[in-house]
């Protein structure tokens, strides 16, 4: 558990930039950034994004879940490998951009076995909150289509 830091960096924390680098067939291709990751963390494909999210916020272990994963064989395993994170902020995030789309999302609940935050483009300003993973994948879909 993350103890004794600042709002700020709890708010950073929780907070991802995902630049999109092709949109093909409703399929995105990018990386995600976050303060306290080195590397961008590259996906090839929604299902992959979600789960290296998921498994980000597990190794911060913020916002904390408030269900347990379930799973159709055995026990359950640790998203991914509960990925490990540097408490030095890496501010070159900042400045990176997608080829298609750049979003920041923040993901503030981790309620009812999914997520509720906000969702800001980049690109054009918009900015909205969601309530689901599916509803933030709409979100981000409506804004390439």
């Amino acid at each position: 558990m993350v103890q004794g830091m600042s709002g700020r960096s709890l708010n950073e924390m929780c907070s991802s930039r995902i630049c999109v680098d092709e949109y093909r067939d409703g399929e995105m291709r990018g990386r995600i950034y976050n303060h306290y990751y080195g590397e961008p963390l590259v996906f090839s494909n929604i299902m992959q994004m979600l789960k290296k999210l998921e498994a980000m916020l597990d190794g911060f272990e913020y916002p904390q879940r408030t269900m347990k994963q379930r799973s159709f064989v055995g026990k359950t395993q640790k998203s991914e490998g509960q990925m490990e994170y540097n408490m030095q902020q890496h501010p070159a995030c900042e400045e990176e951009r997608g080829k298609v789309a750049t979003f920041y999302v923040k993901v503030i609940f981790r309620k009812n076995a999914s997520w509720q935050g906000n969702v800001k483009w980049l690109d054009s300003g918009k900015d909205e909150n969601f309530r689901s993973v599916f509803e933030l994948l709409t979100l981000m879909d409506g804004a390439m289509a």
